[in-house]
């Protein structure tokens, strides 16, 4: 039995409607699944941020740290100088008391 023109329409009208629904879930499943990863996104940046600045500080750390240690050397340098120096001022010193 072949189904009327109206029986057709009302079929065809049925069936885009529900390809119009499936699409419409669709689209809402993407737009969620779209503001999902701009929030993971957002959240992964503010990390990186924040370890970017970690990684500037202990690097500005670790400079202070190497010039203090070079400076410490030097003072350790110069304080053997200044004994080496005061050891042979009074080597001599002993010298002319004798």
């Amino acid at each position: 039995m072949k189904k009327t023109k109206e029986e057709q329409m009302s079929l065809a009208g049925t069936e885009e409607g529900e390809i119009l629904t499936r699409l419409n879930e669709r689209v809402e499943r993407a737009i969620a699944a779209i503001q999902e990863l701009r929030r993971e996104r957002d959240a992964l940046q503010k990390r990186l941020d924040d370890a970017e600045a970690k990684l500037r500080d202990h690097t500005a750390a670790g400079e202070r740290q190497t010039s203090l240690e070079e400076e410490h050397e030097r003072f350790k340098q110069e304080r053997s100088e200044i004994r080496n120096r005061i050891e042979t001022i009074l080597s001599n010193l002993e010298t002319l008391d004798e």
